[in-house]
């Protein structure tokens, strides 16, 4: 669909709902302990009732939706069907992926003898503070300085920001509903940055980016900024 969000994401809940419709439709399901075959489908498999969805990037809050026709289905699983929504967890807001990688860059650094929950270090990453591993990684340390990111929509430099409030905004981003890169408060980005749509023709580059970056040229197209 070529309309605004909300009638994307209606779109994007009408199909997945054919979709969990359709994996429901061939999968055996159990009917007080007797296994039930799902009606006009061939198996070559062996018995498996056992099928469970995981709501994932883009989709983390339609666990409801998914339990919600595994209900509907009479499937034996219920509303344990998909993890997340209001009988279970949401793997965003607790953050378990992010959580997980986390451990290996503790690990990484310590090696180095950087404590990462102490001692800043500069971070350049892909993604927003809407998208899930990405926004939940960089608040797993108050100490992080993120010079640069980009998304599909926008590239956000800021050569040299400041620990403790850089966090503060990420955190504001990270439970603003659908947030973007343009909603953060560009006053608090260091002299030299900015937000950058992607679908300009070319950025200047400021002194401070120059330093930070390394860069000789006075502007660059998106895409060479991503690259330089």
């Amino acid at each position: 669909t070529s309309g605004g969000r909300d009638e994307v994401q209606a779109e994007a809940i009408a199909c997945y709902r054919i979709f969990i419709s359709g994996l429901l439709d061939i999968t055996d399901n159990l009917k007080e302990g007797v296994l039930v075959p799902p009606t006009n489908v061939v198996r070559h498999d062996d018995d498996d009732p056992y099928l469970v969805v995981a709501a994932d990037k883009g989709t983390a809050t339609f666990s409801d939706i998914a339990n919600g026709i595994a209900i509907d289905y009479g499937f034996w699983l219920g509303d344990a069907f998909a993890s997340g929504g209001s009988a279970g967890y949401d793997h965003k807001k607790m953050g378990i992926t992010a959580k997980g990688a986390w451990v290996g860059v503790q690990r990484h650094f310590r090696e180095r003898d950087i404590n990462v929950q102490q001692d800043s270090i500069t971070v350049i990453g892909i993604g927003d503070m809407a998208g899930d591993v990405f926004g939940n990684g960089l608040l797993m340390s108050d100490k992080l300085k993120l010079v640069a990111a980009f998304n599909h929509l926008h590239i956000f430099i800021d050569p040299n920001p400041e620990p403790a409030s850089s966090f503060a905004e990420r955190q504001r981003l990270f439970d603003l509903p659908r947030s973007a890169w343009t909603d953060y408060d560009a006053s608090l980005i260091s002299a030299g940055g900015g937000i950058f749509p992607r679908s300009a023709k070319s950025i200047a580059i400021s002194e401070q980016m120059k330093e930070r970056f390394d860069i000789k040229a006075d502007k660059l197209t998106p895409t060479e900024l991503m690259h330089a």
